[in-house]
């Protein structure tokens, strides 16, 4: 402030602050005239391809309705027409790329035209575009083709070009455009960072004046003007004020990020209640277990518990005043139904406003898979108990006298089909043993699936004979990367479910071909079929879906539950549809690349 009482304006602060300001708005014109340029570069290219487009769309209406032509010069004749309403080039070409007209030149002259990239995409069935520079007319173009059907069938492609110099010409016009504005505006610019330097400089003098005061502690004081080093002493007065202030606000806000964090990212839902049954806290899983979409934080906690379980949990805690109290509990939220490991702590520190702490963990895997052993075993002994119990009853009855012949060769069939069906669920529980195990050894091979395909038919072909069935064999590929005795296995158990259940004269196909990075297999058959209520269930262990004749058979109810976790070793995935009476349909896939099946294996879901 001079010593009138004016403020001094002009100085280091005034010259540093108009220096970057100019700089940075200039650096801002400079940007946005480059964003500019990019933005109306890249709009002119793109009304060029859309002109480009629709040319070629209504040349292509236009062939398409004089096709056939009378003769070749009718074709020339339409794309020179065509070259005089638009000003743009266009060639007619025939599926085999030869030009069968050309609006620039003559078409007996130029070579064929199949391999142009537009071309290529043009017979695929697509429209296509390429910019390049013309092998016929020695001239860059801009390329657009689109296929021309009749009654679905590809007959010619109708391509449009544009001179590329057009293009560049209009972008040199833009280019000019923009310099000049940029070369008006710049100098504005500078004016406009002097003014607004000026405006910054006065008050931020006084501000430093009067920061210098405040950091003393005398709030009172007036504002005043003094000092020689404007931002040392800002920089100074600010500085003390923000390290105090910030400190403090950095740990506040360190602390309840890092709570935060922690909280949020656990698995199990976490629930901080205070001593007046108020939410101080609740993470996204809590939120999840409960069906509830909005935040629970700062209500209460028992009307916003849905289910009345957990509320009885709740209100069980609080009116025994135990320390800690754990409950097993099926929630079911947002349609999905969960076991839950309920458990209410009470905090008894005074110092922290928490008062109980309720967390639920999801252990519904864990007594799925609890549930699961436990039907296995079960089942497991029921399918072994009852070829058993059919043994010891023909051997007691063959240890009578007085059976004839034909009894006892009946008696010792009985034995033979249930020693077989012991013999068949024993081998079935040691390959599901295999497949379920954590580390199930691949030795993963290249080769030809038909050989394969050659082996299953060799295995079914007296069952198939019996049935006066056929099993025919396709295969679209030579050589796919896998186990060869798990695709033999799986294939083995896939065929033998068909074959049991097709009716005599019946037909069964096995299918091979690539699909993009993997292998399909198909296993279809035209047997009673499957109901709908059961396919879900088709791949789990000992499920028959008719029970009585996939005993005679000899069914186990292991076969798909062994193809299920072999696939899944194997990196693969299975499908399978079905209508009763009609037949079923199994698919799956494996991958080609040798890299993606490897040793180790994930649990299976289910």
């Amino acid at each position: 402030m001079t010593q009138d009482g004016t403020v001094r304006w002009r100085g280091r602060f005034f010259n540093r602050v108009f220096t970057r300001l100019g700089l940075l708005l200039s650096a801002g014109m400079l940007v946005v005239g480059g964003f500019a340029w990019q933005i109306m570069q890249q709009w002119l290219r793109d009304y060029i391809i859309e002109q480009l487009t629709n040319s070629a769309h209504l040349a292509r209406i236009a062939v398409e309705h004089e096709w056939p032509f009378e003769a070749p010069a009718k074709i020339q004749e339409e794309c020179r027409r065509v070259r005089q309403e638009t000003g743009l080039r266009m060639t007619v070409l025939a599926p085999d790329g030869r030009v069968l007209g050309d609006s620039d030149a003559d078409p007996a002259g130029m070579e064929n035209h199949a391999n142009r990239p537009e071309v290529v995409e043009a017979l695929k069935g697509r429209v296509g575009l390429n910019r390049r520079t013309s092998a016929s007319v020695g001239h860059p173009f801009v390329y657009i083709a689109e296929p021309i059907h009749i009654d679905g069938r590809l007959v010619a492609v109708v391509r449009m070009a544009a001179p590329a110099e057009d293009i560049e010409r209009r972008e040199t016009a833009f280019k000019q455009l923009i310099v000049t504005g940029l070369a008006v505006a710049l100098p504005l610019a500078l004016l406009l960072a002097w003014f607004l330097s000026r405006a910054l400089a006065e008050p931020i003098q006084k501000v430093s004046d009067w920061a210098r005061q405040l950091a003393t502690g005398d709030l009172t004081t007036h504002l005043e003007v003094g000092g020689n080093d404007e931002i040392k002493q800002v920089a100074d007065a600010l500085e003390r004020m923000r390290r105090g202030l910030a400190a403090r606000i950095r740990e506040a806000q360190q602390q309840r990020q890092d709570l935060e964090i922690t909280v949020g990212s656990l698995e199990e839902g976490v629930i901080a209640v205070n001593r007046e049954g108020i939410v101080l806290l609740a993470n996204s899983a809590a939120r999840r277990f409960l069906g509830v979409g909005h935040s629970l934080v700062g209500g209460p906690l028992a009307e916003q518990l849905p289910q009345r379980a957990l509320r009885r949990v709740w209100d069980e805690a609080r009116s025994a005043g135990v320390r800690e109290l754990r409950r097993e509990l099926v929630l079911e939220a947002g349609g999905v139904t969960r076991t839950i490991d309920v458990s209410l702590l009470h905090v008894t520190q005074v110092e922290t406003p928490i008062a109980w702490l309720l967390c639920l963990r999801d252990i519904t895997a864990i007594a799925r898979s609890a549930a699961m052993k436990t039907d296995f075993v079960a089942n497991a002994s029921h399918e072994l108990r009852t070829p058993v119990a059919s043994i010891r009853a023909a051997v007691d009855t063959l240890r009578e006298e007085g059976l004839d012949d034909d009894a006892r060769s009946r008696f010792l069939a009985m034995i033979d089909r249930n020693v077989e069906r012991l013999q068949s669920l024993t081998e079935d529980l040691m390959y599901l043993n295999k497949v379920e195990s954590v580390a199930v050894e691949l030795d993963c091979t290249t080769f030809d699936p038909a050989g394969v395909f050659a082996s299953i038919q060799n295995m079914f072909a007296e069952a198939l004979r019996a049935k006066n069935a056929r099993l025919q064999c396709t295969s679209e590929v030579t050589e796919v990367f896998t186990d060869q005795r798990w695709l033999e296995l799986i294939l083995k158990n896939l065929v033998d479910n068909a074959v049991k259940f097709i009716q005599t004269g019946g037909r069964i196909s096995l299918r091979c071909a690539a699909q993009g990075d993997r292998v399909l297999f198909e296993v279809e058959d035209n047997g009673c079929g499957i109901p709908p209520e059961d396919l879900d269930r088709v791949f789990e262990r000992f499920y028959q879906v008719d029970k009585s004749r996939a005993m005679n058979q000899g069914g186990t109810g292991l076969g798909l539950a062994i193809v299920k976790h072999a696939l899944h070793a194997m990196r693969g995935e299975v499908r399978i549809s079905s209508s009763v009476g009609v037949g079923t349909t199994v698919r799956f896939t494996l991958p080609t690349n040798p890299h993606a099946t490897r040793l180790e294996k994930k649990p299976v879901p289910g």
